[in-house]
């Protein structure tokens, strides 16, 4: 079974900083791309270790997917 069939966390459990970090991936996912840390921790302007707490858990939860070419939205049921 692929890991973005896995169903996701409930959003209500997410910070609104956390929002924001999916948000930012999402923007950038959008586009077809995956987003790299350095790309996420420049449109943020957050601290490093806020942001690798922030995506470690939007990981845990399955709103994002890590890959070797960065961060990419997990299942979701909208069109861009």
């Amino acid at each position: 079974m692929d890991e973005r069939d896995d169903p996701r966390g409930d959003v209500q459990e997410l910070s609104d900083f956390e929002l924001a970090v999916y948000e930012t991936v999402a923007e950038i996912d959008v586009e077809g791309r995956a987003a790299d840390f350095e790309t996420i921790e420049e449109l943020m302007e957050a601290p490093e270790e806020d942001l690798w707490a922030a995506l470690g858990h939007l990981v845990s939860i399955n709103h994002l997917h890590s890959t070797p070419k960065g961060y990419v939205l997990g299942p979701h049921d909208w069109d861009a």
